[in-house]
């Protein structure tokens, strides 16, 4: 009688503390990142866009030959310089980087999305508004130019196959060219740049050699 009680009490201070764990579970995090000395990371805001707005400016100008930007400034970026050259529909637009890949997360309504004839009945299980997430690497291309090669896409945490991607580029416009990867979309860098790659947790910028 005495044991079964004793694992009552010891299975309501279990319960106790795994509900106290989740619902300070912010405060415990904030705790932990304090004990080991990590920052926590900065929110993507106008006064980062404009740090990074000035790092480009200085590349552009000839001030400053190489910038790193983090993924909080280059998705203020995104949200506070360049949101007017975003499809309209692209909601929540998030960035992050790891090692040497980019990682693009957004919101968006799956009848704007390139069709998908690959998915059969697989595309029925999608919601009206899908998390999208599409990691890849940037390959370096002519001077001014990187393509962003795909890696992964998702659709509300639904892997796309990877047969797919080459078809949804094109749909998206891309045009093949000599040396590109089908899985890869070409973009041009901002006036000032001539390369850009990822290391780490920021992209690095190089600016454009001075005319001679």
């Amino acid at each position: 009688m005495i044991g079964c009680a004793r694992r009552i009490v010891v299975l309501v201070l279990v319960v106790l503390v795994a509900g106290g764990a989740w619902f300070f579970r912010d405060s415990l995090r904030e705790k932990w990142r304090d004990v080991r000395g990590v920052a926590p990371e900065p929110e993507p805001s106008r006064e980062l866009a404009d740090v990074a707005h000035s790092k480009l400016e200085a590349l552009k100008n000839g001030s400053s030959d190489r910038a790193a930007l983090s993924a909080a400034e280059l998705e203020s970026l995104l949200l506070f310089e360049y949101r007017g050259v975003l499809p309209a529909f692209l909601d929540s637009p998030q960035v992050k980087m790891h090692e040497d890949q980019l990682q693009l997360r957004a919101r968006v309504p799956i009848d704007k999305l390139p069709r998908m004839d690959g998915l059969g009945e697989a595309a029925s299980f999608l919601p009206d508004t899908a998390d999208i997430m599409v990691a890849g690497k940037l390959i370096p291309l002519d001077s001014g130019r990187v393509a962003f090669g795909v890696d992964e896409v998702t659709a509300s945490r639904f892997p796309l196959p990877g047969r797919m991607v080459p078809r949804a580029l094109q749909q998206m416009g891309r045009r093949d060219e000599p040396g590109l990867p089908a899985d890869a979309m070409p973009l041009r860098l901002p006036s000032g740049i001539a390369a850009a790659y990822i290391r780490g947790d920021s992209l690095y910028l190089l600016a454009r050699p001075p005319r001679q």
